[in-house]
């Protein structure tokens, strides 16, 4: 008997693990000090895995905000590029519209000077127009008088023919009678050199200046005509011819007539005398 309980606590103490054994707060009072402490311990452990697993969502909802967030940055800044895209095409239609409007009125300032060319072209248009009829009518008066004085030139051929007279001699003559004041007797003459086409843009030149001083305007236009038809480069006397027909359109009205004969005359002899005086119409003509 005395052996059997002697067994009995061995197989109890074979049967229980001091280290198996759960510490909870029910039991703390049994505990000792150090499983006290374990237990605390234990506790505090549970606490901070508790804080540790709130924190973990509370990073994963941060997480995923972040996430969303980036998400939402990336969506931003792909719609501010856009933006930037866009704005960069405004600004290259803004310039381009600005460049449309200045050939736009570049192209009214051009439009404007051709118009105002097509404005001076019609104007010399119309005073050459005006100038053609003048001369025209010019003709008709000269070929009229020529006409009528056809009977006289073939008397005065006859009488220098009778004199053995030359048309060199005759031209000579005339002359002198011109410069002496003799029109009439030199404008035979000229008629006559003209009728035998001695020196014609001479004969026709100076009939010119006879009925130029006779203020027979129209005459004179007529011969003056003529002198440049005969010969239509310059000569020694093509600054006053052109002089005076400038005059005489003036003294028959036609101004626009006369102010291109002057600008011609400028043009041609710069610095013949006739020039400066052609200036000084010019002025008087505006």
């Amino acid at each position: 008997m005395k052996k059997l309980l002697f067994f009995l606590p061995l197989f109890l103490l074979a049967e229980v693990n001091p280290f198996d054994v759960k510490i909870t707060p029910q039991n703390a009072n049994l505990l000792t000090p150090q499983e006290k402490v374990i237990l605390q311990n234990r506790e505090n452990i549970q606490k901070l895995q508790t804080k540790v697993d709130s924190l973990e969502k509370s990073i994963n909802k941060i997480t995923y905000k972040l996430v969303s967030y980036d998400e939402t940055i990336n969506n931003l800044n792909d719609k501010l590029q856009g933006f930037n895209t866009l704005l960069d095409e405004v600004n290259t239609a803004q310039n381009d519209i600005a460049n449309l409007k200045r050939d736009v009125n570049q192209t009214k300032s051009d439009i404007e000077i051709l118009k105002q060319k097509v404005a001076s072209l019609e104007n010399n248009v119309t005073a050459i127009q005006a100038t053609l009829k003048e001369i025209i009518r010019v003709q008709r008066v000269q070929n009229q008088n020529i006409e009528s004085l056809k009977n006289s030139i073939n008397i005065l051929i006859t009488e220098l023919k009778q004199q053995q007279i030359t048309p060199k001699e005759a031209m000579k003559k005339a002359k002198a009678y011109f410069f002496a004041g003799k029109l009439d007797k030199a404008k035979e003459l000229f008629l006559y050199t003209l009728s035998k086409k001695y020196l014609p843009a001479t004969s026709a030149y100076y009939l010119g200046e006879i009925a130029f001083k006779k203020h027979q305007y129209d005459i004179a236009l007529g011969y003056y005509k003529k002198s440049v038809e005969f010969y239509p480069k310059k000569t020694s006397f093509t600054d006053k011819l052109l002089y005076h027909t400038a005059i005489s359109f003036e003294k028959l009205g036609n101004n626009q007539a006369a102010k291109l004969t002057l600008q011609k005359l400028i043009h041609d002899f710069p610095k013949s005398k006739y020039a400066a005086l052609a200036k000084k119409e010019l002025e008087k003509l505006k």
